[in-house]
């Protein structure tokens, strides 16, 4: 078709190029509800927010357990870690159960206010690394709020009817750890940087990504044809021909290149004339 080519620019999070019709989940933003509470209903809420802690613990030890199966190696589930340190962070629940007293409000409406407000605190650092913490606790109180509120989360991994890109505002670290890498082609978010923990699962995961893309969740719909390339970071709309061709030449080249390095790996570090060579990583 004579349609433009449109490239939307992101930041390359995993290497890869993919192409295929779009996905675009949205985030339903549910309403928090909020009710004026008596004192006696008062301690009844602190139990259902007890009750909707454990649950999320069960829920991310689960995710955990399918990613450590998944990769064969354990060694991304430890990203997760850092999820259950916040379900027993002493200061959230003080400050939550505070709010909830001092306002007559129920669990949820307060509990949302509190994690809000160190979410945008975390954000606002100018660390990059501290600032993607955001995005985990972001995680786990959107979980938590899940379970207060009954609402089943994840509902569109589960829905998935044939391979697609995902284009979503954000996908949580355990959204992304949990997707199917036999019907997820690639993702890309409008939010997000290299550090975050959803790029690393991404990485991990072999999934090509780009994030950063600003406001693609909105520009693309849903069926639009699209082809992701992760690793320069740019999501090109109706590609033509021509593109399709350039492209399927990148992943030969780099492909070929995959291979070579596997041939190379396991041979001593020697150049022509004999040196050795020591390599060595600092992590």
């Amino acid at each position: 078709s004579g349609m433009p080519v449109l490239g939307l620019p992101g930041n390359p999070v995993s290497a890869g190029v993919c192409r295929g019709k779009v996905l675009v989940v949205g985030k339903s933003q549910a309403e928090i509800p909020r009710r004026t509470l008596t004192e006696d209903e008062l301690s009844q809420e602190i139990q259902r927010l007890e009750q909707a802690l454990i649950q999320t613990r069960q829920d991310i030890l689960e995710v955990q357990r399918k990613v450590s199966e998944g990769m064969g190696t354990g060694g991304d589930a430890s990203i997760f870690d850092a999820h259950l340190l916040v379900l027993e962070d002493p200061t959230l629940l003080e400050e939550v159960t505070r709010t909830m007293a001092e306002q007559k409000t129920n669990v949820e409406y307060a509990f949302h206010q509190v994690a809000e407000k160190f979410a945008a605190a975390m954000e606002a650092v100018e660390d990059e690394f501290l600032r993607e913490r955001g995005a985990d606790l972001r995680d786990v109180s959107t979980r938590i709020l899940n379970h207060l509120m009954g609402r089943a989360d994840e509902g569109f991994l589960r829905n998935l009817k044939g391979p697609c890109i995902i284009i979503s505002h954000n996908l949580a670290p355990s959204e992304t750890a949990q997707l199917d890498r036999k019907l997820v082609l690639g993702f890309g978010t409008d939010i997000g940087s290299k550090t975050s923990h959803t790029a690393i699962m991404a990485c991990s995961m072999k999934i090509p990504a780009v994030v950063g893309l600003r406001d693609a969740s909105l520009q693309l719909h849903t069926g639009d044809y699209v082809l992701l390339d992760g690793f320069n970071g740019v999501v090109v709309v109706n590609p033509t021909d021509q593109t399709l061709f350039e492209y399927g030449q990148l992943v030969r080249r780099q492909e070929d290149l995959d291979e070579h390095l596997r041939e190379l790996r396991d041979k001593p570090a020697v150049t022509l004339d004999g040196a050795r060579v020591i390599l060595s990583a600092n992590l």
